[in-house]
């Protein structure tokens, strides 16, 4: 399955470039950090896991990759996005974030790791907990490479994303 830097890594680098090249409109960097931060969200659950697990013996496949990995999960954060719409608020007491955008980027980045989960290694359940129809198009099998794929793919995004943000935005003046 994907690692936990591809989750942060792909929301953010697609953001980022849709702010760079598409949006008529440049947003707050800090909404290209939430969607990455979000691709992380639906492995809440293995932090779930960890604390059931104190008390009960379980399976991890029993929760991982079950609500959390559900359309409902995502869609949780898309009607908090219609529900908060023009409600600001400030970041850190400095910028203000519009509270329905924050929700519009967790949503991007709950919906690009449950993509990736299931195009590139293992399956989702979309519809869970309603139903245990399994989703994947599994194309990365487990242990591809020596089982170093997922590893290798970490390096390359951070690399190019690296270097696309050196060219575009001189990111080593900030150094």
């Amino acid at each position: 399955m994907p690692l936990a830097v591809t989750h942060v890594l792909i929301p953010l680098i697609l953001v980022d470039l849709y702010r760079d090249y598409f949006s008529k409109v440049k947003f707050n960097l800090h909404y290209v950090f939430i969607a990455g931060l979000a691709g992380l969200l639906p492995d809440i659950d293995i932090a779930v896991f960890w604390v059931i697990s104190v008390f009960k013996k379980i399976p991890l496949n029993e929760i991982h990759r079950t609500f959390t990995h559900s359309l409902f999960f995502l869609l949780i954060f898309i009607v908090l996005f219609f529900l908060t719409r023009d409600f600001n608020f400030k970041w850190l007491g400095k910028k203000k974030l519009s509270l329905d955008k924050v929700f519009l980027a967790i949503s991007f980045g709950v919906f690009i790791h449950l993509v990736l989960d299931a195009l590139l290694s293992g399956h989702i359940m979309p519809l869970y907990p309603f139903s245990s129809f399994e989703l994947g198009l599994n194309l990365i099998k487990e242990g591809s490479f020596g089982g170093t794929f997922f590893t290798g793919l970490d390096a390359i995004l951070l690399v190019v994303w690296l270097i696309h943000e050196e060219i575009n935005h001189k990111i080593s003046d900030y150094i």
